[in-house]
């Protein structure tokens, strides 16, 4: 029963935040990336009912997998409106790399046990600092170009979001992270945000979370 009800609020709540997205899209009349940054974020909240319900087990890999193949045939031939850029030339496999980093971290918590805290670190601190870094972007007072189209305040906002998120997470699950180990992981993940190109971001800033937090022994 648990694990039915697992899948039904986990693939429910994708399917939720897709429609919501699109509806609002249509309604309000927003643009590609506003809709899209809605989805960025909001899907990470998946992670919750797959904690609780599914824990380490095999069944933490189904909902990522599934969705790595289904954004890899949106990607293609636009299957989810409320994801994708109608402008093909600005068109990015940026959804495809998010679902695919998600099923490769549940694939190493299925194999080492207890890295579901890191998992969940990695997944939000890429969520919401990915996804609220074009909001801060946008400002033009004091602002800088940096690397890759980012900017100064949108470089910073990463940076600030996964410092936060760090530190919440280091307070729920007590992993024993001191405050320069959160440094030092927000610092990795703004210049993981930067070096990818073209989605590349959705996988290096949570893979290289994930990684650097094993490093530090959260498990």
């Amino acid at each position: 029963m648990k694990i039915a009800l697992g899948y039904i609020l986990t693939f429910g709540w994708v399917f939720f935040v897709l429609g919501l997205a699109l509806a609002l899209k249509r309604a309000l009349r927003w643009e590609d990336e506003t809709s899209r940054k809605l989805v960025h974020i909001a899907v990470a909240f998946a992670w919750i009912p797959m904690y609780f319900c599914f824990g380490a087990s095999w069944h933490l890999l189904v909902p990522p997998a599934v969705m790595t193949i289904l954004n890899d045939i949106s990607y293609r031939r636009g299957l989810f409106a409320a994801m994708e850029r109608s402008d093909a030339a600005k068109q990015s496999p940026g959804t495809v790399y998010y679902a695919l980093s998600m099923t490769v971290m549940a694939l190493v918590c299925v194999l080492r046990p207890g890295c579901l805290p890191a998992y969940g670190a990695a997944l939000f601190s890429m969520a919401l600092g990915d996804g609220l870094a074009p909001v801060f972007g946008r400002i033009r007072r004091g602002n800088r170009p940096t690397l890759g189209g980012r900017t100064l305040y949108g470089s910073l906002c990463v940076y600030f979001v996964t410092l936060l998120v760090l530190a919440l997470w280091a307070a729920l699950f007590r992993l024993g992270l001191d405050g320069a180990d959160l440094v030092i992981v927000a610092a990795a993940a703004t210049v993981l945000e930067l070096a990818g190109v073209r989605g590349l971001d959705n996988l290096t800033l949570p893979l290289g979370v994930f990684a650097l937090l094993g490093l530090l022994g959260v498990r």
